[in-house]
């Protein structure tokens, strides 16, 4: 249980097992939303720094964490615990003691604050292989060091217990650090911030009225789908935008002139 926990694009952070949890943990609840260790609501978009997967056991109120991979069989893990020593799950029936759990690393755009947010629901699941996805095609054509900047969000999920909500990243961006590869461009989409010597004195800027949400479904995320311009981003300035995918590359080909 000595291994580095692997933070994808090598990332100098200095993750090691010893402590999965960096910085303040990030939690999530339908009927919350985002939130921090506190309760308070978490600071979105966010940059997705790291993500990996762990087995987590909790002992004594304490998590008891393995990050070496290949991760071994948590099957094989609980069956040798006997049940009389598992805890009770929310179902009322023993909880199996070992877990696969998603971890995933967040860092607050304003002040680069590190968030880590772990858990073994289904819904985290979905969460982090969506992640995962798009975080893998985009660094297949535009290289390692490319990090989204994402909305923390909720999508629709169907349960047993019927429609629930689980968490989401919405990514809106994509950034890289300064002088490193992602063919960086300076985009249009994504508005620069003025120098600090300025940052008190933001343009104004009108805003739309938001269109109100489905009351089914209730949104966490803000309503600009951009980082935003209008304060001083301690990682925005730091990193540069990085140019979006196209249609052609997705595809592996030209499209035709009649496209």
């Amino acid at each position: 249980m000595t291994a580095h926990v692997p933070v994808p694009g090598g990332l100098p952070l200095g993750l090691s097992s010893d402590r999965v949890t960096r910085g303040t943990p990030a939690r999530w609840a339908e009927t919350t939303g985002w939130v921090d260790r506190d309760g308070l609501p978490m600071p979105s978009p966010v940059m997705v720094v790291g993500y990996v997967t762990i087995l987590r056991r909790w002992k004594d109120n304490r998590p008891e964490d393995i990050t070496e991979h290949p991760l071994p069989d948590p099957e094989e893990l609980n069956a040798t615990i006997p049940q009389a020593e598992w805890d009770v799950g929310m179902d009322g029936k023993p909880r199996k003691p070992w877990a696969l759990t998603y971890v995933i690393y967040m860092v607050n755009l304003k002040n680069g604050a590190l968030f880590t947010y772990a858990n073994s629901t289904f819904g985290a699941m979905l969460c982090y292989t969506q992640l995962e996805e798009q975080v893998a095609v985009m660094r297949m054509l535009r290289g390692e060091h490319v990090y989204p900047i994402a909305n923390l969000d909720r999508r629709p999920m169907k349960t047993a217990f019927g429609m629930k909500t689980r968490p989401h990243l919405e990514i809106i961006d994509w950034r890289a650090p300064k002088g490193g590869d992602g063919s960086l461009v300076q985009s249009p989409s994504t508005p620069q911030l003025p120098p600090a010597a300025t940052a008190a004195t933001p343009a104004v800027t009108p805003t739309a009225a938001p269109s109100a949400a489905p009351a089914a479904l209730p949104s966490t995320a803000p309503a600009s789908t951009t980082p935003p311009a209008s304060s001083a981003s301690t990682v925005l300035d730091n990193t540069k935008p990085v140019k979006p995918v196209t249609v052609a590359e997705l595809i592996a080909d030209e499209l035709p002139p009649w496209a």
